[in-house]
């Protein structure tokens, strides 16, 4: 008798995730999204994704501003980069555990996790 309520509150609280996440216009934002939590982002990083899947890294080592640029793609839950930096290029895939107008969650196959604001 709880099944069906269990899984309608399940359904409720996971489908706007999936739907939004669908969509790679969900992650544009024309000011970027600034990296709250990460084991690995230095500090004060953003990632700007844009509506036609470029994406633009920009963090600062020792001081100095960095750019890196590249593309990204989304697919159900699995978030794909693509960098380019050095005539190098690192693909990365990382799961979307959250997403919502305000805060995106990312997990990579280490299960580390990456928490980012969207930037107003």
């Amino acid at each position: 008798m709880h099944m069906p309520r269990l899984a309608a509150a399940v359904l409720f609280v996971l489908l706007p995730v999936a739907i939004f996440a669908q969509d790679p216009k969900a992650l544009a934002n024309p000011k970027g999204w600034r990296v709250v939590k990460s084991e690995e982002a230095p500090p004060g990083t953003t990632m700007r994704f844009a509506s036609d899947g470029k994406l633009t890294l920009t963090f600062a080592i020792d001081g100095k501003a960095r750019e890196v640029s590249g593309t990204y793609a989304v697919a159900g839950n699995q978030l794909t980069l693509r960098l380019s930096h050095d005539g190098k290029e690192r693909v990365e895939t990382r799961t979307i555990k959250t997403l919502t107008d305000t805060t995106l969650v990312t997990e990579d196959r280490n299960h580390k996790l990456e928490e980012l604001e969207r930037l107003k």
